[in-house]
């Protein structure tokens, strides 16, 4: 009789067993990979909302910036002596055009006159508000005085030499400290903007030590500052 090995019907076949074990593998790595890939598209997402968030919140405004002009300046007192001392108050008087419709704190206004390049005097104002419900304007007052003040040689010739024709150029410089205040969502921007008002004609009398503005009112030209540290 022939002796035949006997097969259990109970023992799968090993091909099988490897083909079940390697597709199981083949879906968890495809159910990994695809959550890895919906993780990294939310991270993306949050990234991109914080990154509008801080730039809608934290970039100023681009507001127009308020306009000045010299609607009149007077001289008193004036005296110059070859001794390069000078005395003298000037008055001036600014309208401040507001472009934008809120309230324009002022925290600091430094003020100066000078002669071409060369200071004569220099004032600080107190802070005050700009207004904007009854009208756009408004008018500001400076007075700058220098007593007994050293002159420096090339400006004490330069104003002798228009004194002669009965007039002086000065150049007056406003040192802006202010901010637009609150806004919507804006909260109240600090900006330091230089005024510069360049030949204001003053006539003077050596006489009377007196004079006013010519050819006026004299529009002056505005600009931001970087603020120092």
């Amino acid at each position: 009789m022939d002796e035949r090995p006997l097969i259990s019907e109970q023992d799968p076949p090993s091909t099988a067993t490897a083909n079940i074990d390697s597709s199981t593998d083949h879906v968890s790595k495809a159910s990994h990979s695809d959550s890895d890939k919906f993780h990294l598209i939310i991270c993306l997402c949050i990234c991109c909302i914080i990154i509008m968030l801080r730039s809608r919140f934290s970039i100023e405004p681009s507001w127009p910036i308020p306009e000045f002009r010299v609607n009149s300046l007077s001289l008193t007192n004036f005296n110059l002596s070859f001794y390069h001392s000078l005395t003298a108050s000037w008055n001036a008087s600014f309208e401040i055009y507001n472009p934008m419709r809120f309230e324009i704190p002022y925290h600091g206004v430094t003020s100066t006159v000078s002669y071409r390049t060369r200071m004569l005097s220099q004032a600080r104002m107190v802070p005050f508000k700009q207004d904007y419900k009854n009208n756009v304007t408004s008018t500001l007052n400076v007075s700058i005085s220098a007593v007994d003040s050293y002159v420096e040689g090339r400006a004490l010739h330069g104003i002798y030499k228009e004194l002669k024709h009965g007039s002086v150029s000065f150049n007056v410089t406003l040192v802006v400290d202010y901010g637009y205040a609150r806004v919507s969502r804006f909260p109240q921007w600090p900006q330091l903007m230089v005024v510069v008002c360049e030949d204001v004609v003053v006539s003077v009398s050596m006489s009377s030590g007196s004079g006013y503005l010519i050819d006026g009112p004299a529009k002056c030209s505005g600009s931001h500052a970087v603020r120092g540290n």
